[in-house]
């Protein structure tokens, strides 16, 4: 643990230091006097850094350990008398939820049930029941299996909001966190929902509203107002919708707040919650969008405007009268995140409208930038950094400034090995050191090889096929080298893609035994040789296994003509998984004369294309090998 003695005063935890809710409960309540004990799974967090942090403390991770996480927060509130816990994320409501009983017994939980939670945070029966009740929402199809064929004919507009039913789905006994996702044509959306393993579960599709964000947030007792709030959202991260970095105070609607009174009376709510709305732009209609049952990460605004809801939460658990809750607040105060914020600016510059799926209407980059130099608004102000709690500001440029400087390097080495190909690619035009190249690649891999990982993003087209070619061929060979496949971004026990079960049948490999397979560190660390389709891939990689840097390969560096990637034939024709599968046909064939050893090399050197294929192709000569440094 960091930081001071436990105080003699009854404290609360906070959970989930690094959220930025986190930190405004902190404050908020540190600066009345209440101890506050700030958990995380890091050893130093943003809340944590704060004066107003009385201790904070490491937990182990609730999503991959979440009975050890509820053990600890229960063995913290009984070493530090802390009296009431604060759950910051869903997450954390939904396992101290689960135990709710036992952790109980220990804090008070000033949080609403785990049924109140669930029928007000799963979107998919959310919007039926206010379809129902006439409180309007955003056209909808509903897709209540994953089978979206029933309903895809029915999509009146596209991009469509494809929007899964829960934030977070528990899948063989852990939490995964879920995504919105935007399809722009019919082929988009098949491909989504065969590839997105949530979309298996009951999701929406959703017509995009343009206009702004715009939310009602209160503190509730049995469904009645304790106090409300509400703000407009001006700019978000990303742009096209997602995390507010800059809102502003306005005034309590009243057909809004009518209708989110009424959803929240419909679960006789316990605790704060936000109802979130997305106001048509030309209509004026509000739409109801969501609920978060729970801190909303723009809550310092609604505490610099006036109305300090984790006081008052405080109060409510701790039995006491709730003042202030009625209290009046300031209208246009204005709350910037100003790191995301400079998040939405680079976007902005960096991506196209299309990629960023921005809705019409929104502001040209020109704009932008105007907009994120004007601030020095005097009502405008600091989520983070300010002058009279420095340090959580500090940390913040630092934990944002190390993954940047990382990207930095991802870039740089992507660079360099646009570099090498090129310079591969000359030299195999000009007909240079082929005999040396062949050589030393030989030499790098030669009696070490005896495990190789195959890799690409689903492992339902490319890597399956490639390992099932490398597996056939090495048997062929006599080659005892192991060949495996797995996923970087997929999720287990898929079969392969049926367009590439039926190409992959033609060239003689069966993916029908096969099942998709999710990276893991054992396989990285059994593997001698990574291979890998795209350089987007080794990013991917590197990121959760740094130490598979110097061994992972681009497979199309092993054909005939070095090639940078092999892309992905994913949602396209027969004509364009057989384009990709010859191209991988020919980079495996490069690689094994390199498995086979020198003698066969030598052989190959003789000639620019020696031999042929299993096909009768002629077979590649090799190509430039890049080890990833």
């Amino acid at each position: 643990m960091n930081k001071h003695t436990v105080s003699n005063r009854p404290g609360v935890i906070v959970t989930d230091g690094n959220e930025r809710s986190a930190l405004a409960v902190t404050r908020s309540l540190g600066h009345r006097g209440v101890p506050v004990y700030v958990g995380a799974e890091t050893s130093v967090s943003l809340a944590g850094t704060s004066k107003y942090c009385t201790q904070s403390f490491v937990y182990p991770s609730p999503w991959s350990h979440p009975e050890e996480y509820v053990a600890c927060l229960l063995e913290i509130a009984r070493q530090l008398n802390a009296t009431v816990l604060f759950p910051m994320t869903d997450l954390a409501v939904e396992l101290i939820g689960e135990h709710k009983e036992r952790v109980g017994l220990a804090v008070t939980l000033p949080i609403p049930s785990l049924k109140q939670y669930r029928k007000l945070s799963d979107k998919y029966q959310l919007t039926a029941w206010a379809k129902e009740q006439g409180i309007p929402i955003p056209p909808t199809l509903f897709v209540p299996d994953g089978d979206v064929s029933r309903v895809i004919d029915q999509v009146a507009k596209w991009p469509v909001v494809v929007k899964p039913g829960r934030s977070l789905l528990k899948v063989d006994g852990r939490w995964k966190k879920t995504t919105v996702l935007y399809a722009h044509d019919p082929h988009d959306l098949r491909r989504l929902y065969h590839e997105v393993w949530y979309l298996q579960w009951p999701s929406l599709l959703q017509e995009r509203i343009s206009g702004e964000g715009e939310g009602v947030f209160g503190l509730f007792s049995s469904g009645e107002p304790l106090a409300l709030f509400a703000h407009r959202r001006l700019r978000e991260r990303p742009p096209s919708g997602g995390v507010s970095v800059l809102r502003e105070s306005i005034p309590l609607p009243p057909q809004m707040t009518d209708y989110a009174l009424r959803v929240i009376k419909s679960a006789d709510w316990q605790g704060v919650a936000m109802v979130e709305f997305k106001v048509d732009r030309d209509s004026g209609v509000p739409y109801l969008m969501e609920v978060n049952g729970r801190f909303w990460g723009s809550l310092q605004l609604a505490i610099d405007a006036g109305v300090d809801f984790p006081w008052l939460l405080h109060q409510l658990g701790t039995g006491g009268a709730i003042a202030g809750g009625n209290e009046p607040y300031q209208v246009g105060v204005k709350s910037r995140w100003w790191l995301g914020d400079l998040d939405h600016l680079l976007l902005r510059f960096w991506k196209s409208e299309q990629e960023l799926s921005l809705p019409a209407g929104s502001p040209s980059k020109i704009e932008t930038l105007k907009s994120f130099f004007s601030m020095f608004d005097p009502k405008t102000k600091p989520e983070i950094f300010r002058f009279r709690d420095l340090k959580p500001g500090l940390h913040e440029i630092g934990t944002y400034l190390r993954p940047l400087f990382g990207r930095v390097a991802s870039s740089s080495y992507a660079r360099v090995l646009d570099a090498r190909l090129a310079f591969a690619r000359a030299a195999w035009a000009v007909g240079l050191p082929l005999r040396v190249h062949r050589l030393w690649t030989n030499r790098a891999l030669r009696n070490r090889i005896a495990t190789v990982l195959v890799l690409c993003k689903g492992n339902i087209c490319r890597s399956p096929f490639a390992a099932g070619y490398l597996e056939t061929e090495c048997a062929k060979r006599r080659l005892a080298v192991k060949i495996v496949s797995a996923g970087l971004d997929t999720t287990a026990g898929r079969p392969a893609y049926p367009l590439a079960e039926t190409i992959s049948k033609k060239c003689g490999i069966d993916l029908r035994p096969h099942l998709t397979t999710v990276i893991s560190k054992d396989m990285v660390e059994k593997a001698d040789l990574i291979l890998v389709m795209e350089i987007i891939h080794t990013k991917m990689l590197f990121r959760s296994f740094p130490e598979a840097r110097t061994k992972t390969v681009l497979l199309g560096h092993f054909s005939e003509n070095p090639l940078t990637e092999i892309q992905d034939p994913y949602g396209g024709t027969p004509e364009a998984f057989e384009r990709c599968y010859a191209l991988i046909v020919q980079a495996c064939n490069g690689l094994l004369y390199q498995l086979q050893g020198s003698t066969q090399v030598d052989a190959v050197d003789k000639k620019a294309s020696g031999g042929t294929s299993f096909d009768g192709a002629p077979r590649p000569a090799m190509a430039h090998k890049q080890n990833a440094r």
